[in-house]
Order: C-alpha cells, then sequence, then structure tokens
C-alpha cells in the first residue's frame, strides 16, 4: 500500500533539478539509473490539493482500483442499496445518475457509458441478454470503486464530483464486463476461478485500464520490471491495493495469453469450471497442463 506524500511541488522541482545537475558527473548507466530513480518517485508524489491517504500504484497510468469488486454470490455484499438517481434508458441499458453528482455532465455520462458498452462488448464477444442497470452513485468519501450485482443486473460505481468523470467511467467499463460475463456463462460466473473472474473483467475493459500501454501484456512487462510481480494463484486479501491492482493486470494479461494462444472456446470451457478460489478452474482437465505449466509459459510469453 504506498501513500501519497505531501510535498510542495515548487520544492520537489527546486531538489529534482539540484539532483538532475549532480549527475553530470556520474558515469552514463549512473546517471540514467539515477534520473529512473527520481522519476518513480515523481510518480509518487501527491499532486497539490489531494489528500495524503490517497492511494496509488506506480505503475498506473491513472488511479484504477481503489478496492476490490464486489459481487453477489462471492463476497459478502453490503445491504441491497436504492438507486438513488434519476435512471434514463441508454441504448441497451439504464443509465442511474445520483443528483448533485457530476452536475452539468449528464449528456457526457451517457455517451461515454453507451460508448464504453460498445467498446466492452466488440472486445468481450458478446453483449447482454437483457437490460441492466449501470447507477453512478456519490461516495461520501469521496471514494472511487465497483460493484457488480449481475444476478439483480445492477452494476455500480461510487465516486463523486472531485473525481474525474473519464475515471469513473474506466470502472464501470469493468463492471460491465462483470455483467457480459453473466450473460454469457450464467450461474457458473458467479463461481468463477477469481483470476479469470476479474482477469477478463479487466482484459475486457481494454483501453480503459490501459493507459498509454497498447496491451496487457506490455503493461505487465513493465510492471515485472519494477520489481511488482505475484504468482497467479495469490489471494490480495490483506496485501493491500497496490498488490491487488498488479494482480488485476497479471490476470488481465494472463487471459489474454490464453485466448490468443488457445481460443476463445478453449476459454470458455474454463471460465465454469471453478469454485470462486484464485486457481481453482480445471486448467489440466481444458488445456491438459496444471495452472503451473501455464503460468510458465505466460511468464515467458510476457517477457519475451
Amino acid at each position: 500500500m504506498i501513500r501519497g506524500i505531501l510535498l510542495p511541488h515548487t520544492l520537489f522541482a527546486r531538489l529534482f533539478a539540484a539532483m538532475i545537475l549532480h549527475t553530470r558527473a556520474l558515469p552514463r548507466p549512473a546517471t540514467l539509473a539515477l534520473i529512473a530513480a527520481i522519476s518513480l518517485l515523481a510518480i509518487i508524489i501527491t499532486r497539490p490539493g489531494e489528500p495524503a491517504t490517497r492511494l496509488i500504484s506506480r505503475w498506473q497510468p491513472r488511479e484504477i482500483v481503489t478496492r476490490p469488486d464486489v459481487h453477489a454470490g462471492r463476497e459478502p455484499a453490503p445491504p441491497p442499496l436504492a438507486l438513488t438517481g434519476r435512471v434514463a434508458a441508454v441504448d441497451a441499458f439504464n443509465l442511474s445518475v445520483d443528483d448533485g453528482l457530476y452536475p452539468g455532465q449528464r449528456e457526457q455520462l451517457a455517451a461515454d457509458g453507451n460508448a464504453a458498452y460498445g467498446y466492452v462488448v466488440a472486445r468481450f464477444g458478446s453483449g447482454a441478454r437483457g437490460r441492466f442497470t449501470a447507477a453512478f452513485q456519490a461516495e461520501s468519501g469521496c471514494g472511487l470503486h465497483g460493484i457488480a450485482d449481475t444476478e439483480a443486473r445492477n452494476v455500480r460505481v461510487f465516486t463523486c464530483s472531485a473525481i474525474d468523470r473519464q475515471r469513473a467511467i474506466n470502472i464501470m467499463a469493468h463492471e460491465i464486463v462483470h455483467q457480459l460475463a453473466q450473460d454469457r456463462y450464467g450461474p457458473a460466473h458467479l463461481n468463477a476461478d477469481l483470476i479469470l473472474l476479474e482477469g477478463v473483467a479487466t482484459w475486457g475493459a481494454g483501453k480503459y485500464w490501459l493507459g498509454d500501454q497498447p496491451d496487457f501484456r506490455g503493461y505487465v512487462k513493465a510492471q515485472r520490471a519494477s520489481g511488482l510481480s505475484y504468482p497467479l494463484a495469490t489471494d490480495y486479501t490483506g496485501l493491500g491495493v497496490t498488490a491487488m491492482n498488479a494482480l488485476y493486470y497479471q490476470w488481465a494479461s494472463f487471459v489474454e495469453y490464453l485466448i490468443k494462444t488457445y481460443g476463445r472456446e478453449q476459454f470458455d470451457r474454463l471460465y465454469v469450471s471453478g469454485n470462486g478460489a484464485p486457481g481453482s478452474a480445471d486448467y489440466a482437465g481444458v488445456y491438459g497442463k496444471g495452472l503451473d505449466v501455464l503460468e510458465r509459459e505466460w511468464s515467458a510469453w510476457v517477457d519475451r
């Protein structure tokens, strides 16, 4: 878990300039290493006006996940919340936005949500089998997180107006993929291997989570180069937000690898074979090799 550091930007700029000046006397490899370290420090500095408790991940192009998704039937879900915002039909789904949330931006939210839906349907390979509600609800603590209650056909993003609208859309894209997975795989979706459940939702969100990286393979390669890597079957409970974020991206890259290498038909068979725990899907039965072997293959593919 990394917390933002309060440091005046003018002071940091002076320190940065001074440190760069002193690198001139160093050999070139040492200079490059020092500049990289300084740049990494700059990434984790809190911007003016942001709280010191803001959670970030070193390799995220923007803060994507601030806490785990909650899925009905998988984790203890909070009590059902009423849709307190105004609801309007937007093509294939209903859009609900709380009063006072993103004032003056409802039309943009509708357009952005519609665009995100179209994008993830094309990427995931199938659409919703019926209408669902995509809700943007006010988060009193100004946090950002999502909930997918796919059996009730409600996907929600909790946010506040101080958080950029695009960041909320990024989370919504991920949550919509969970609904598409429910409609593609049926009740088995609720028991999917956590690697595949969150991996496919992150992979399906594609550009909404990738920032400047072209694919999840490249993203994870950069992430691993920073020293941030975990076994695929890791349960992120208690490990903090940095580990959880890293695993979401690793899992997305693993899904990307399985689909590219072995095809979607086999992946679909795998998805419905788990019991919820990370690593619980029948990898050996579907691919003829266990998760350990597939993980080594995936790791070599990422590092190539």
